[in-house]
């Protein structure tokens, strides 16, 4: 878009409903690139949770799927 950027969105629907659990994949509702959160009183040890972590994931397999289809 900006600069000839390649936006990729992360193809996720979000799970951030009112039955949704906070360990749900996408809970953040990102829709245009990867977006965690983290308590604000929690240490850089206790790290990101397991669904963030999972998102990112799904996020990058998403990325590389996306740049294979641009690949020479």
């Amino acid at each position: 878009m900006q600069h000839s950027m390649i936006w990729a969105g992360t193809g996720l629907m979000p799970s951030n409903s009112k039955a949704a659990q906070r360990n749900d994949i996408n809970y953040v509702g990102s829709f245009s690139g990867l977006m965690t959160q983290s308590p604000s009183d929690s240490s850089p040890e206790e790290g990101p949770l397991p669904s963030d972590l999972e998102t990112a994931k799904l996020f990058g397999k998403r990325i590389a799927e996306l740049s294979l289809r641009f690949a020479k």
